[in-house]
């Protein structure tokens, strides 16, 4: 049953996709040259922290980017993390950290954050904002446009641990295919 519905899901996703004119389903899968900056970010519940030392350095992340105010992208962004979340708790797998980035800390403080997109959305995850300054150098080491840009790229990053080895996914991932990948990660 839970894969009907994760089938059903998808195809919505795909239909949401193909309406906001995203890229098509096929996932691209290639590294990046970024550079992974320990800056200190806030949660969505406002604790601290430092974006390599706690986020990265510990454990693969597989990184996503939303902002409050986007209606067509993001919303399919985070269904897919979500399923990805669901997938990886069915597997037992504590190994690697999921987190979504704004790309607009100057409306996303971290209750609006909260409020709009990680209350609801699998606990697993985990949500970042911070001064502007700050998510803005860590967006560009990634190499990831910062704004509210209703035609931003769905991109999700695959970061090792301890932040050597960047991958990108572009497009819309199948949820399926993206586990495949983040399972392999070290």
């Amino acid at each position: 049953m839970k894969s009907l519905v994760r089938a059903v899901v998808f195809t919505v996703l795909a239909l949401l996709a193909g309406v906001a004119g995203a890229q098509d389903l096929k996932m691209e899968q290639q590294p990046r040259v970024a550079r992974v900056l320990d800056r200190q970010l806030l949660t969505s519940k406002g604790q601290r922290v430092r974006f390599l030392a706690d986020i990265v350095a510990p454990q693969p992340v597989l990184l996503s980017f939303t902002f409050t105010g986007c209606v067509q992208l993001c919303p399919p962004s985070d269904i897919v993390m979500d399923m990805l979340a669901e997938r990886l708790a069915e597997a037992g797998r504590k190994d690697i950290r999921l987190v979504t980035l704004t790309l607009d800390p100057l409306t996303d403080t971290p209750q609006v954050l909260h409020g709009k997109r990680a209350e609801a959305m699998h606990a697993d995850r985990l949500f970042l904002t911070g001064r502007p300054n700050d998510v803005w150098a860590v967006l560009d080491g990634l190499g990831v446009q910062p704004g509210p840009n209703q035609d931003h790229e769905i991109q999700f990053l695959l970061i090792d641990a301890g932040g050597r080895k960047v991958t990108a996914f572009l497009g819309l991932p199948d949820p399926e295919a993206l586990f495949g990948a983040v399972s392999a990660a070290r």
